[in-house]
C-alpha cells in the first residue's frame, strides 16, 4: 500500500470540512484507479467545475495508467474566474 495526500482548496475546503486527506491505495495503483477513490470523497473527477492536480500538472494532462506513488500530492479546487 501506498499513501497519498488529497489537498482541498478554496470552497472546497469548507465543503469537505478539512484542507486534506490522506488515502492509502495499493502499490500497483495508477491515476485511472483513483477515480473511484476521488468518487468515494464525493469529488467528481469529469465535472467540469473543478480542477484536480498531481504534483502540479493537470490529471486530464497525465496518462491514465500513471502509477501513483507515495508522497504524491493531489489538490482539488474550484473553477475560479473573475475580472
Amino acid at each position: 500500500m501506498i499513501t497519498i495526500t488529497v489537498r482541498f482548496l478554496g470552497g472546497l475546503r469548507d465543503d469537505m470540512g478539512t484542507s486534506s486527506t490522506t488515502l492509502s491505495v495499493p502499490s500497483d495503483a495508477t491515476l485511472r484507479d483513483l477515480d473511484s477513490h476521488l468518487r468515494a470523497l464525493n469529488i467528481d473527477p469529469e465535472a467540469d467545475d473543478i480542477i484536480i492536480t498531481l504534483n502540479g500538472q493537470g490529471l486530464r494532462q497525465l496518462p491514465a495508467n500513471q502509477l501513483l506513488n507515495t508522497g504524491d500530492v493531489i489538490a482539488v479546487f474550484p473553477l475560479i474566474s473573475g475580472g
